[in-house]
């Protein structure tokens, strides 16, 4: 096929473009913007997440600061690789060929910077941001919302010259700032009625920004599952060549349907060919789940032990990456609202542990532990109606806290606050808004 002519690029580019007439208008994350400043010193940065997190909304606020701090409108460039007029094209040649035209047609200065959104659509485009970087042709910043990004195209020819940042839909914090509400812990405090208000908000409808600034309820809940569905078919289905999209779809529901739940291969691969109404194989079943965690549609926890037969033997716990995914699964809300609790801490602790958050059994057990370093430094547990589990959890907690010389454990709850002793280790209680919060 005849690849695009220059003047055709540029038609293309323009109305994406703050030089073409575009405005980015939006809240911004600030902490995300500061990182991408810091990142972007190196030469690249690589903004990795799920669809509609805010990725591409980042970047463009990220480019109307630099416009804003005086750099000329003409020195950015924003490439949408998902414009259905460059879905033919997609070959490392066509980024070359729609830098040559910006270049000629738009900017032929010093230092300009790139973004190439949703990247992961161009087979072999990291070879072109290396020959880039290392000609000190642009400064790049790329978005995908594949976690395998992480894993294989930066982790070799790109090592060291992309930084890589996830970016995750609204935390709660984030959410009471789009609220207009206070974050501080202290000023949540004299609005506390309003804070847990919206996080009952949260709890039901997630984080993803676009939902958040729809207030009709139904057409919140549309956009969820349509967001669902584009996931399953673009992400998982269509990504990763399973052909069998029904198949796929119904996997992917019953897997969510389990959230915050250990998940077991041989019963979901049991309960899916009841579904279909045929045999399906586990290794199929083994195939998605890892699909639906590489488009960070949930993430698994694995247990922790030093046994390698331990980690082998026990299932993962399932966690959606937003409580509203969570919810178009077809459950109800107030029935699970204890379930959507745990899923928002387990949530909190991977944005900021990564993969260092894990489960723990023992004689009882313990929602999540953190390693951090050498050590497990917090054990988390997590109960809405704690008056009805307080014995259990507290027998959980104590045993991780001296197999891991734990000081203090943590339970997070509804509404209650309170500490208790045990000889000198202390079982602290928080509610659920205060503990998103504070760390």
């Amino acid at each position: 096929m005849t690849m695009l002519g220059r003047e055709e690029i540029i038609e293309i580019l323009a109305p994406y473009n703050l030089w073409g007439g575009r405005e980015w208008e939006a809240v911004p994350r600030e902490e995300y913007l500061s990182a991408v400043e810091r990142k972007l010193s190196a030469g690249a940065v690589a903004l990795i997440g799920p669809r509609r997190s805010g990725k591409t909304t980042l970047a463009g606020l990220f480019l109307r600061g630099l416009v804003e701090s005086g750099l000329p409108s003409e020195a950015t460039l924003y490439v949408n690789l998902e414009d259905p007029r460059f879905s033919p094209h997609l070959k490392p040649e066509l980024l070359e060929e729609i830098f040559s035209a910006y270049r000629t047609y738009v900017y032929d200065g010093v230092d300009p910077v790139v973004v190439l959104d949703e990247v992961q659509e161009v087979e072999g485009w990291e070879r072109w941001v290396r020959k880039a970087i290392d000609l000190g042709e642009a400064r790049i910043i790329v978005t995908g919302s594949t976690s395998s990004l992480l894993r294989s195209e930066l982790s070799t020819l790109l090592t060291g010259r992309v930084l890589p940042m996830e970016v995750y839909p609204l935390s709660f914090r984030e959410f009471l700032l789009f609220r207009g509400l206070p974050t501080d812990f202290r000023e949540a405090l004299g609005a506390r009625r309003r804070v847990e208000s919206a996080l009952r908000e949260y709890l039901e409808f997630g984080g993803f920004p676009q939902v958040v600034l729809t207030e009709d309820t139904a057409l919140r809940l549309e956009l969820l599952r349509e967001l669902f569905e584009g996931i399953v078919l673009r992400d998982i289905a269509y990504r990763h060549g399973f052909r069998e999209l029904r198949t796929v779809r119904a996997l992917s529901e019953l897997a969510l349907s389990r959230f915050s739940s250990l998940v077991s291969v041989s019963r979901l691969r049991n309960e899916l060919s009841g579904i279909v109404g045929r045999k399906v194989s586990p290794n199929f079943v083994d195939a998605v789940l890892d699909a639906m965690d590489e488009a960070y549609l949930t993430f698994r926890l694995p247990i922790l032990s030093p046994k390698v037969k331990d980690v082998m033997r026990y299932p993962k716990k399932l966690y959606a990456i937003d409580t509203g995914i969570a919810n178009v699964a077809g459950i109800r809300f107030t029935e699970n609202i204890g379930r959507l609790a745990e899923n928002a801490v387990a949530r909190h602790l991977r944005q900021i542990f990564g993969e260092n958050v894990f489960y723990y059994r023992g004689r009882g057990e313990v929602d999540f532990v953190v390693k951090e370093g050498l050590g497990v430094t917090r054990a988390v547990q997590v109960s809405w109606d704690v008056d009805e589990s307080w014995e259990r959890e507290v027998n959980g907690l104590l045993e991780a806290m001296e197999v891991f010389d734990l000081r203090e454990g943590l339970v997070v709850t509804g509404w209650k606050s309170c500490e208790e002793r045990f000889g000198e280790r202390t079982v602290r209680c928080v509610p659920l808004w205060r503990f998103l919060l504070s760390i």
